[in-house]
């Protein structure tokens, strides 16, 4: 019998529901509602258009209106906004420039996203105080910097996005602040990444405004004024790159139950606590396989897959999202960040932790172009267990962080990971790859 799922929101899990659906129920009608002008677009590659790097915006673009309809069989419906849910009845209710009507759904999907946050400001009041999350974003940003021509810009947030518009800013050969209310960056960096990171920062001419909090942000004129605890400092532009929340005021006004930071709880088979409403993506908890808890951590990869497996079990299998170990990545300048699993602080929860750190090489000393990859690992102390592990350097070697990712999934211990049997080749590598030494180190500490 053919079914009827709704689809809110129209970017990564939302799409990946959708498109799954059709794949394995063809009959099935399925709508995706977008309230904007654009779907399916990476977000993450919108600093690398400002910074030049992507020539186009809409480069980033990875599914067409058109290709969502006559190739996948969507009926997608953009610039429709969803403004309530009425799940005992089955029904939405949705905004468009046709008016207000409601749609009846047998499954509905909730791909909201997330929402930068602003400091409580309203920015649509403010034409050079700006977040970066969307295409539209993108284009605002790029189109300021051209016409306001700014020559001194701050960037206030210690996270992922703060790091990147940092590094655009100053690739834009901008005179380039960076203001944060702590000594250290965000928490989910170790203090000895945070070091390393702020020494970067500095080296690249990034001035820094450490153990700065901010009391108010207004603009006046040609200026944004920021009053500080340690004074007034004005600049051209000002980004806020202090991450996002989800965006769950649908869920909330519908009664469907919220969980960590407010994100909208689901189990294993993304289910909400209405039948036949599913949730994934950035509006969405899941469970920390590690810390053995449900975290709010909106990522790419993670809101890709919920809404694949959201699709498999709307369309009659059964299969769990396994969950996450927190893995992430981001690129300053010519060097890497990556993280994965637990910090050191996180790890006390449950377990008897122990921190170390080691700077290794990431080819033999003979090779040509050798560097050195810097490794903060977290195990624990009782068991030997792998709980964390953080790493900074150069571009292709960061990318090791996968085989810590694959271990903390697979539970495995230090010494699990010693007799790993990783590759090696001088081009590469050392004979004791950065992983197998920090192993080797681990298995001492223990």
């Amino acid at each position: 019998m053919s079914k009827r799922l709704l689809v809110i929101g129209g970017n990564a899990a939302g799409l990946s529901t959708a498109s799954q659906v059709k794949r394995l129920q063809p009959s099935w009608e399925v709508i995706v509602f977008e309230k904007g002008a654009n779907i399916s677009y990476a977000p993450s590659g919108v600093p690398y258009f400002l910074s030049g790097r992507v020539a186009d915006i809409d480069d980033l673009i990875e599914l067409t209106p058109n290709d969502a309809v006559n190739k996948r069989n969507i009926d997608l419906r953009l610039q429709h906004e969803v403004i309530a849910i009425h799940p005992h009845r089955k029904r939405i209710l949705v905004h468009s420039s046709l008016g207000e009507r409601e749609e009846a759904f047998d499954f509905l999907m909730i791909a909201t996203g997330s929402i930068p946050l602003s400091m409580g400001l309203d920015l649509r009041s403010h034409k050079r105080v700006f977040t970066l999350k969307t295409l539209d974003d993108g284009k605002r940003i790029k189109k300021s910097l051209k016409d306001l021509q700014p020559k001194k810009v701050a960037v206030i947030g210690g996270g992922y996005i703060g790091l990147e518009l940092l590094e655009t800013m100053k690739l834009l050969g901008l005179e380039t602040h960076f203001i944060h209310r702590r000594d250290h960056l965000a928490r989910v960096f170790e203090k000895e990444v945070s070091d390393k990171l702020k020494e970067k920062m500095v080296a690249e001419g990034i001035l820094l405004k450490l153990h700065t909090q901010i009391h108010d942000i207004k603009e006046s004129l040609d200026r944004v004024i920021i009053e500080t605890q340690n004074g007034r400092l004005e600049y051209d532009m000002v980004f806020l790159g202090l991450g996002v929340s989800p965006a769950n005021q649908l869920a909330k006004d519908a009664g469907i139950t919220l969980g960590v930071k407010e994100a909208i709880k689901v189990n294993s088979y993304l289910e909400t606590n209405w039948e036949g409403i599913y949730a994934g993506g950035d509006c969405t908890e899941a469970y920390h396989l590690v810390g053995e808890k449900y975290v709010y951590t909106p990522l790419a990869p993670k809101a890709n897959k919920e809404g694949f497996i959201a699709g498999l079990n709307i369309s009659g299998q059964r299969t769990p999202f396994q969950g996450i170990v927190g893995t992430s990545i981001v690129q300053f300048f010519d060097i890497g960040v990556a993280r994965t699993g637990l910090t050191h602080e996180e790890a006390k929860e449950n377990f008897h932790p122990i921190k170390y750190h080691l700077t290794s090489l990431t080819k033999p000393s003979y090779y040509p172009n050798t560097e050195r990859i810097h490794s903060t690992i977290v195990i624990d102390k009782d068991s030997g267990r792998l709980l964390g592990a953080q790493l900074i350097g150069p571009h292709d070697a960061i990318k090791r962080i996968d085989v810590y990712a694959t271990a903390l999934y697979n539970r495995m211990t230090i010494g699990d990971i010693f007799h790993l049997d990783l590759a090696y080749a001088p081009p590469f590598s050392p004979v004791y790859d950065p992983v197998l030494l920090a192993a080797r180190i681990g298995r001492k500490k223990i």
